[in-house]
C-alpha cells in the first residue's frame, strides 16, 4: 500500500505533442465536468426511489395473473387479508385491553391518514367472537363456543386470546404508520412494553421487508462499498485511480437508480443488493481496463500506449460488460417484478460503467501513468508453478471437470424454491419470534382456503351443504400438516341428520333453525351469495414455519377433498370445490421463481453461446470456452439440488448474474492466450499451447484474481443482513464467483493445453 504519489507527471510539452493522448485527456476532462452536472439529478432521483416502501411477494406478480386474480376475487367476497394478528401475555378473553382497544381502533376517534380515510375497518377478537356464538341465533353452550374457536382466535389453554386487525387500502398505503399506532395503543391499553407485544400477518411482514430493505442499504452497505474501495486500492497500487475508479462506478450505482425512477419502476426487495453488484462490477472493469493500460504502457513505447490499449481492451471489455448485462438482462423474462426490474436496471448500470470508464481512464492514464506498475514490468522467462501445473494435469483436470459436471447436473431437478415467510428472514429476527410465540399461543397462522361452490340450481338444500362442508372439514383435518379447521359447521350445534325418517314438519323446523343460523354465519364470512349460486368455505390451518412444500401439501389437499365432492354428485349437481387464498397464490409465485431460474439461465446461456461463437470465430472454439463458464453454474445449483435446499427470490438471480460474470474472465484470459500464441509464432503444438497458457496466466491472472476479491468479498458484507434473501444473494454469488475463479484459472486453461486448444487462433495486439 503506497503512502507517495503513485502516479508520474509526464512532463507538459511532451504530453501536448502526442495529440492523441492530448485528446483523450481532453475527452476524459469533458466527461468529467459532465458527469458533475448531472450528479445532483442523479443523487435526487436515486434518493427518491431508494425512500419509497419496497413490495412483497403477493405484489411481485400482475393483476393478471391467474393465482392473483383468484386470489383478489376471495379477498373481495370474504376478508381481506391485510391483517395484523396481535397478542401478548395477558391477553385473554376477560381483559377489558382487548375491548378498549377495539373501541380505540374502530370508534369514532380511529386513526385515520392525511386524507380522512380510517386505517382499520374491522377488528375481531376471541371474546368478541365467543360472544357471538354463544348469543342467538347460534346459542352455542360456552364449552363448545371456545373449543370451537381454539387455534383460531383463543389459545389451547382456553383463555389467551388475540386480536385481528383488517386493514383498508388507506391503511395498507400508510402500513408503518398505521402499525406505529397499533404498536403505541396495545402498549397504552394492555401496559404491556414493547418486547412482550407479538404481531404477525401478511401486514407485518410488508413491514419487515420495508424495514429490512431500509436497514440492508443503509448499515450493511457503506462499510460494503469501504470494503470494495480497500480492495480496488490494493489491486490498482494507487490511490488516486482507486478514487476514479471507485467515483466513477458509485455514479453508475446512482444512474442505475435513477433509471428505475425514470422508467417507474417500484422500490423491491430485491434491488437492495443491486448497489453494491455495480458498484463491484464497474470496479472490476476498471481495474481490467487498467491492467491493460498498465501492458500497453510496459511494451512501448509510451506515445500512443492509451490508444493501443483501448483497441487492445476495448474488444474484451466490452464483451465483459456485454455478457454480463446479457445475463442480467435474461431476467426480464421473469414474471416476478422484483427479478425483473433487478435484471434491467443493474443492466442499465454494468453498461453505463462500460461507457465511463474508457471516457475517462484512458486519458487520465495517458497523463499520468501509474509508476510503480508501468516501471516494475514482468520478467517473461520466470516459471509460473501453478500454470505448470495446469497444463501437466491437463487431461486430469478435464475428465474431473466432465465427471462433476455430470454428476452435478443430475441433482439440479431436486432444486426447490419458497417465498414464504421463514425464507424471508433470519430465525433469529423479530418477525420470525413473533409468528413462533403465536402459533404456540395461540394456534397455526397459514390457512389453506378451500371454497364450496353451490350452483344456483342445484338440488343440495341447506342441511346437505352443511353435511358437505363438514366431511370436506374432516378430510383436511386428516392431512398431518393441518392442525385445525374452521368452517360453517364448526359454528353450528349438531342437527338431526334430515336424511332419516322424520316428519314433515319436523324437517321444516329443523331446515329453519338452520337458515336462521346460517344468516349469521353469513355475517361472519364463512358463506357467501355470490353470482350464480352460493360459496361455503373451509379453512385450514397450517404453521408458517414448519418449512410445509406447498406445491406437495396442495396435491394432497385436493386428492381427499374432490372424493368428497364427487360422492355428492360433483359437477352434476352444481357442486364443485376451488381452492384458493394465500397459500395457492404463493405457491404459484415460488413454481415461477423455479421456471424462472431455468428460463432465464438458459436463455442467458443460449445469447452469450451464440456471442462467444461470434467471436471465437466458429461454433466449436465457442462451445469450448462455454465449458468453463457454465461449469460452476451447474456444478454449485447441482449440489443444492441434491441436498435440496431451499432456493429464494434472491438465490434464482445468482445463476444469471454469475454466469455473465464467469465470461468476463474467459474473454481477458483468451486474450492473452492467443496473444501468447501469436508471440510463439501460432503455434498450436502442445508446446506452443502451453507458453500461450503461462502467458495468459502472467498477464490475466493478476487481474482476474483482483476482481475476483473485489466482488466475491464485497458482496460478502451483505451477508450478515437480516433480509434473508439479501444475504442468500450475497453468500450464493460470493461462492459462484469464487467457482468462476477456478473455471477461469483451472478449467480453462486445461482446456487450452489439450487438443482442445487447437481450436482457438492466434491473434496479432
Amino acid at each position: 500500500m503506497e503512502t507517495a504519489p503513485s502516479a508520474t507527471t509526464i512532463p507538459r510539452r511532451r504530453f501536448w505533442a502526442d495529440r492523441t493522448a492530448a485528446r483523450l485527456f481532453q475527452l476524459a476532462l469533458v466527461s468529467l465536468v459532465a458527469l458533475a452536472a448531472v450528479a445532483p439529478w442523479i443523487v435526487t432521483t436515486a434518493i427518491g426511489v431508494i425512500g419509497v416502501d419496497a413490495t412483497t411477494p403477493i405484489d411481485w406478480v400482475p393483476q393478471s395473473f391467474p393465482a392473483r386474480r383468484a386470489y383478489a376475487e376471495f379477498t373481495a367476497e370474504f376478508e381481506s387479508g391485510d391483517v395484523v394478528i396481535a397478542s401478548w401475555p395477558g391477553c385473554t378473553l376477560a381483559a377489558p385491553s382487548v375491548g378498549r382497544f377495539i373501541i380505540a381502533a374502530t370508534g369514532p376517534e380511529a386513526p385515520r391518514d392525511d386524507d380522512g380515510r380510517p386505517w382499520f375497518e374491522d377488528v375481531a377478537s376471541g371474546a368478541a367472537a365467543l360472544k357471538r356464538l354463544t348469543a342467538p341465533p347460534l346459542s352455542l353452550d360456552r364449552e363448545t363456543a371456545i373449543e370451537r374457536l381454539t387455534g383460531i382466535l383463543i389459545g389451547p389453554d382456553g383463555e389467551q386470546t388475540c386480536v385481528v386487525i383488517g386493514f383498508t387500502a388507506a391503511g395498507r398505503s400508510d402500513r408503518r404508520r398505521a402499525l406505529a399506532w397499533i404498536r403505541e395503543m396495545l402498549a397504552d391499553t394492555a401496559g404491556v412494553s414493547a418486547a412482550e407485544l407479538h404481531l404477525a400477518g401478511p401486514v407485518i411482514d410488508d413491514v419487515a421487508v420495508d424495514v429490512a430493505s431500509d436497514e440492508s442499504l443503509r448499515f450493511y452497505g457503506p462499510p460494503a462499498a469501504v470494503i470494495v474501495f480497500v480492495l480496488t486500492w490494493l489491486a490498482l497500487k494507487s490511490f488516486r485511480y482507486a478514487v476514479v475508479v471507485f467515483l466513477l462506478s458509485l455514479f453508475c450505482v446512482g444512474l442505475a437508480f435513477a433509471s428505475v425512477g425514470f422508467w417507474g419502476d417500484r422500490m423491491n426487495p430485491v434491488l437492495i443488493v443491486m448497489p453494491l453488484l455495480v458498484l463491484t462490477l464497474g470496479v472490476a472493469g476498471g481495474i481490467h481496463l487498467v491492467n491493460y493500460l498498465v501492458e500497453e504502457y510496459r511494451r512501448g513505447p509510451g506515445r500512443g500506449a492509451a490508444l493501443r490499449a483501448m483497441k487492445t481492451a476495448g474488444l474484451p471489455c466490452s464483451l465483459s460488460a456485454g455478457t454480463t448485462s446479457l445475463g442480467l438482462l435474461s431476467l426480464v423474462v421473469s414474471e416476478l417484478e422484483p427479478i425483473r426490474v433487478f435484471g434491467f436496471h443493474a443492466a442499465v448500470g454494468v453498461l453505463a460503467t462500460l461507457v465511463v470508464t474508457f471516457l475517462v481512464l484512458p486519458g487520465i492514464f495517458a497523463r499520468w501513468p501509474i509508476r510503480r506498475r508501468v516501471e516494475g514490468g514482468h520478467a517473461p522467462s520466470k516459471e509460473l508453478p501453478w500454470a505448470r501445473w495446469v497444463t501437466q494435469q491437463a487431461g486430469v483436470i478435464m475428465l474431473a471437470a466432465v465427471a462433476g459436471l455430470g454428476l452435478a447436473a443430475a441433482g439440479v431437478g431436486g432444486i426447490r424454491t419458497s417465498v414464504g415467510i421463514d425464507t424471508l428472514f433470519t430465525p433469529a429476527s423479530r418477525v420470525i419470534r413473533d409468528y413462533a410465540w403465536l402459533e404456540k399461543a395461540i394456534g397455526p397462522l397459514v390457512p389453506v382456503e378451500v371454497l364450496v361452490r353451490f350452483s344456483a340450481d342445484t338440488e343440495t338444500r341447506a342441511a346437505e351443504r352443511l353435511d358437505i362442508v363438514r366431511e370436506v372439514g374432516a378430510a383436511l383435518g386428516s392431512l398431518s400438516p393441518v392442525t385445525g379447521i374452521t368452517s360453517a359447521a364448526s359454528f353450528v350445534p349438531d342437527l338431526p341428520n334430515t336424511s332419516v325418517s322424520l316428519t314433515v314438519a319436523r324437517k321444516v323446523v329443523i331446515a329453519r333453525r338452520l337458515e336462521d343460523r346460517l344468516s349469521q354465519l353469513s355475517a361472519m364470512r364463512l358463506i357467501r351469495d355470490v353470482e350464480g349460486g352460493q360459496l361455503w368455505r373451509v379453512t385450514a390451518h397450517t404453521s408458517a414455519l414448519a418449512g410445509l412444500d406447498y406445491a406437495a401439501f396442495l396435491k394432497e389437499v385436493r386428492r381427499v377433498v374432490e372424493p368428497v365432492i364427487v360422492a355428492h354428485g360433483g359437477s352434476t349437481r352444481g357442486v364443485a370445490a376451488e381452492y384458493t387464498g394465500a397459500m395457492p397464490l404463493i405457491n404459484a409465485i415460488q413454481n415461477t421463481l423455479l421456471r424462472d431460474l431455468f428460463v432465464s439461465f438458459l436463455s442467458a446461456c443460449l445469447v452469450i453461446s451464440l456471442v462467444t461463437m461470434i467471436v471465437e470465430g466458429g461454433i466449436v472454439p465457442g462451445l469450448l470456452a462455454m465449458v468453463p463458464n457454465v461449469f460452476p453454474m451447474v456444478v454449485l445449483f447441482g449440489l443444492l439440488g441434491w441436498t435440496r435446499a431451499t432456493l429464494d427470490v434472491g438465490s434464482v438471480m445468482t445463476a444469471s448474474v454469475a454466469l455473465g460474470m464467469a465470461v468476463d474472465g474467459t474473454f481477458h484470459f483468451l486474450t492473452f492466450f492467443r496473444r501468447g500464441l501469436a508471440a510463439a509464432g501460432g503455434s498450436a503444438t502442445p508446446a506452443g499451447r502451453a507458453a500461450a497458457v503461462t502467458a495468459a496466466f502472467r498477464h490475466a491472472a493478476p487481474a482476474l484474481l483482483q476482481t475476483a476479491l473485489v466482488c466475491g468479498i464485497g458482496i460478502l458484507a451483505f451477508v450478515p443482513s437480516p433480509f434473508a434473501p439479501t444475504r442468500r444473494f450475497a453468500l450464493m454469488l460470493s461462492l459462484l464467483v469464487a467457482s468462476a475463479l477456478v473455471g477461469d484459472l483451472v478449467v480453462l486453461p486445461a482446456l487450452l493445453a489439450t487438443r482442445a486448444g487447437r481450436w482457438f487462433r492466434s491473434v496479432r495486439v
